[in-house]
């Protein structure tokens, strides 16, 4: 909202027009709203009280006066002018007022010189010098344009791009530029560029040459040592560092390094990557040099591709890459280790010193990462990396945590895979669900449980059969149907897994069906085709006894769904 004012203040605010400048603020305020903040709130409900409830525009501006970068030149236009005649009018080109609002017509222009370029890429790079004292607002136009056509699997002389690039950072006149739109176009310029080393590097098949490698170095060091931190929450960390401008940077430089790598696989076998990236990366674990978090978020995530380049390097430093005396950092780059699916190499190798073992006692500030470290655990179980057996073992720990939303967690692991479970994941069911109820057992009036235990339900559909020791778990879960909110799809899926043993065990299905908890009745007839099946296989395997007290305990409720079978089955 900061930076949201000064653009709010350039809007004109003379008497006549009063309720149409409300109306354009309100406007431009509500695609804030979902953001929360109450700045913007505030200021909504203020130009609202303005336009007296007004939905529509009072008419002294048009609709197509709405704020935003307005395009004073069409692609055509400014494509039939030379690049020094482009080159000269961004030069001169001042922002211009329209309608009476100041609007960003420079951004317009910006993004029309994207599309030629994007367009074209061939004929800028042949001759790129005019375009090197324009302003950063039109060098991060003209890279992004480059990116654009990459992307677009276009060809274009790299080697005067990449030159480009290293003169405009090292040029007075691009770190001595001030911007008076409160946009820090000089940070698009390094994310532009970022991009641009990683598109050109990523993909062997479609990368620029590899004597270019040298100047895309240099590239990145440049930008590593000038890109701002932006990311100071642990809340969303994928999307922010992904997002920011030192983060893209950092990516660049593991693409990059990459690259070099495979090109070179035969001289290099042990350590793969550049000297001066390895030594950049090696000075910035220590946090004091290097503090921003989206280095820290980059370590754990590339965690596979750093030891690919180096495992040496990656086995000394772990503790550095996860600095437990540093909680944000550590959190930070654990986060983003546990992105990638477990391998047992990283597995054994983090759980030595005890990283597992601390985040199973870590209140993460994005609760998303649990969800991954139970994927972990579990994976490392079902490999026989843990043991369910020994109190030491971090799936044992997992389970005995008490923390039910890890439990709720060890439960979703082996949902979504019902249809397709592998054996040696299928055979970890029963002793989990066994784990599971002793420890719910102890907090069986707590909600929270309560949810864990239903949710449960759901694993009925991946046991091979219903025997005395199955039915005992789910009478224990069944009872708390209805209790606390949102068991619909456990619901479902608890219907279907008794669909599912019907043939097999009808009796079984039979007496589960009766247990069911009257309050939930009417929820069960948004399944009723799975039930109306159910019921019909218990009367064709000769238990017509149970299946009419099912139908019975429908009617009661004045749920009338299995009258016809019911009927049909009395004669």
């Amino acid at each position: 909202m900061d930076r949201i004012n000064p653009i709010l203040r350039s809007i004109p605010n003379e008497e006549r027009r009063a309720k149409s400048i409300a109306y354009s603020r309100r406007k431009w305020l509500s695609k804030l709203l979902k953001t929360g903040n109450k700045k913007v709130i505030d200021a909504h409900e203020k130009y609202d009280r303005l336009c007296a409830g007004n939905t529509e525009n009072p008419g002294i501006m048009p609709k197509s006066g709405a704020i935003g970068p307005v395009k004073p030149l069409t692609v055509n236009e400014l494509s039939k002018m030379s690049n020094t005649e482009i080159a000269d009018y961004l030069s001169h080109y001042k922002e211009q007022e329209i309608i009476g609002l100041s609007v960003l017509t420079g951004r317009g222009l910006a993004d029309t010189l994207s599309e030629c370029i994007a367009a074209n890429p061939q004929r800028f790079t042949d001759n790129l010098l005019p375009f090197q004292d324009v302003r950063n607002l039109y060098h991060s136009a003209l890279l992004q344009g480059f990116l654009t056509a990459w992307r677009d699997k276009k060809t274009f002389d790299w080697a005067a791009l990449l030159e480009f690039i290293r003169h405009i950072l090292l040029s007075e006149q691009f770190w001595t530029e001030r911007y008076e739109d409160d946009f820090n176009y000089r940070n698009w310029v390094f994310s532009a560029a970022a991009d641009l080393v990683t598109e050109g590097t990523q993909d062997d098949t479609h990368a620029f040459d590899t004597r270019l490698l040298p100047l895309a170095e240099e590239i990145l060091l440049l930008l590593v040592d000038k890109a701002q931190q932006s990311v100071s929450t642990l809340d969303n960390l994928p999307t922010d560092v992904l997002n920011s401008d030192r983060g893209r940077v950092f990516s660049a430089m593991v693409n990059y390094a990459l690259r070099f790598a495979r090109t070179n696989e035969f001289e290099y076998t042990d350590c793969r990557w550049p000297y001066a990236i390895r030594a950049d990366f090696t000075k910035r674990l220590d946090r004091s040099v290097e503090p921003s978090l989206e280095f820290s978020w980059t370590l754990g995530f590339h965690l596979p591709y750093l030891s690919y380049l180096d495992k040496e390097w990656v086995r000394l430093n772990i503790n550095s890459t996860f600095p437990q005396h540093d909680e944000d950092h550590w959190q930070a780059a654990f986060s983003g280790y546990l992105l990638h699916p477990v391998r047992e190499e990283f597995y054994s190798l983090v759980k030595a010193h005890g990283h597992y073992q601390k985040a199973l006692n870590t209140q993460f500030a994005d609760t998303e990462v649990l969800d991954k470290l139970v994927k972990h655990i579990c994976r490392g179980w079902i490999e026989d990396s843990e043991s369910l057996n020994d109190k030491a073992s971090l799936i044992y720990q997992l389970i005995h945590s008490g923390n039910p939303n890890l439990l709720s967690n060890v439960v979703y692991f082996f949902l979504p895979q019902s249809d397709n479970l592998p054996d040696k994941a299928k055979a970890k069911v029963g002793p989990a669900w066994r784990a599971l109820l002793e420890v719910l057992s102890q907090y069986s009036n707590e909600a929270a449980y309560q949810n864990v235990s239903v949710s449960l339900l759901g694993w009925l559909g991946l046991i091979d059969k219903i025997d005395a020791e199955v039915r005992t778990w789910v009478n224990t879960a069944i009872g708390d149907i209805g209790k606390t909110p949102g068991y619909g799809l456990t619901l479902s899926r608890f219907i279907k897994a008794l669909l599912k043993h019907a043939p097999k065990t009808p009796r079984a299905v039979g007496e589960i069906y009766l247990e069911i908890p009257q309050r939930i009745m009417w929820d069960l007839q948004i399944e009723k085709n799975d039930i109306i099946k159910t019921i019909r296989i218990l009367y064709k395997k000769g238990h017509k006894d149970i299946a009419d007290k099912i139908c019975n305990q429908f009617a009661k409720e004045r749920i009338d769904f299995l009258r016809p079978i019911y009927q049909e089955y009395q004669r």
